[in-house]
């Protein structure tokens, strides 16, 4: 069966870019959603090791913070993308290269933002060590080997500040440019896994406790049955000849499936990553600067502290500063 998350990161912030990432897990029938940490557990784990011997496979927010650093979230990212795209024992060890993995449209729209170009990384992996990171990826592996539990997809959609203006101006709506993204990553899910016992699962989107009517629009070729609708859990079932997916929107989505859990990682860390870029280029233009991570109150300050290079450099409002 393939067990597949998505989740986002990035959706609230005045300041780059919004994603939308998800992680497809190929992983042998039984259970009707098996616990996948427990499938890897001598490889993976909610919590984290002290000795580091395990990938710390978790919501991103329990995985990084500014005070832990970027480290746990790098190396599990990574990881798994090494395995997803076929990349071991060798990683890409230049993120414009990563980039090209998770989001191959991507790296045509970065050389338009002059904060997002490639060079700007002090070095890269941004925190951990590339000898350590791919004797990690390959016990990662050969783990996934033995339980025939495999990463088969790892992927994100990302909005960068025009991008989110224009389609936030389409939609008039923020939640639905967000869902819109959701919606790319099942189609893609359909169409490659829906032969193989699909289940899709999902954080509920914003505030939202029924998805029937959307899914009815945004899949009309496909029959959709509801299963179940709850305040904190909804279930559907999309179906296409001999073709189908059980589709699950629920509270804490990244606490029962470990897909959505490292849809959350893959998020935030290419959000960090780009937002390494962003911090690193303006303080390029102003050293004293202290950095960003763009959301609301701090992001504010950051634009007044800039004001004057932003002034000087002739950048636009819709190009830098996200309109909701």
């Amino acid at each position: 069966m393939i067990i597949a998350g998505i989740d986002e990161a990035g959706y609230g912030p005045v300041l780059g870019p919004l994603v939308v990432a998800c992680c497809a897990v190929q992983t042998p029938d039984g259970e009707d959603l098996p616990c996948l940490w427990k499938r890897l557990s001598r490889v993976a784990g909610k919590s984290r090791c002290k000795k580091g011997l395990k990938l710390h496979i978790n919501d991103s927010k329990a995985v990084y913070s500014p005070s832990q650093g970027l480290k746990e979230l790098e190396r599990a990212v990574l990881c798994l993308m090494a395995q997803a795209h076929r990349l071991a024992p060798g990683l890409p060890l230049e993120l414009d290269a990563v980039l090209r993995c998770i989001d191959p449209s991507l790296v045509e729209h970065l050389p338009r933002y002059a904060w997002y170009r490639n060079g700007l990384e002090a070095r890269y992996p941004i925190e951990v060590e590339g000898v350590s990171l791919q004797i990690t990826s390959n016990a990662y592996r050969i783990e996934s080997e033995r339980s025939a539990t495999h990463c088969v997809q790892y992927k994100a959609h990302v909005l960068l500040e025009k991008q989110f203006n224009d389609v936030v101006e389409k939609t008039r709506n923020k939640a639905s440019a967000s869902f819109s993204l959701v919606a790319r990553h099942m189609d893609g899910l359909l169409r490659a896994y829906a032969d193989q016992n699909l289940v899709i699962v999902c954080d509920r989107q914003g505030g939202r406790e029924h998805y029937g009517h959307v899914l009815r629009t945004m899949f009309e070729e496909w029959s959709l049955e509801i299963l179940s609708e709850t305040e904190k859990r909804a279930e559907y079932r999309l179906s296409q000849g001999n073709r189908s997916a059980r589709i699950i929107f629920c509270e804490k989505a990244e606490s029962i499936a470990l897909p959505v859990a490292a849809a959350s990682m893959l998020a935030k860390y290419t959000r960090e990553a780009l937002m390494h870029r962003f911090n690193r280029y303006w303080q390029q233009q102003k050293p004293e600067l202290a950095p960003t991570a763009g959301y609301y109150t701090d992001g504010w300050r950051f634009l007044r502290d800039i004001e004057d290079v932003r002034a000087k450099l002739g950048v636009r409002d819709g190009e830098l500063i996200r309109s909701r």
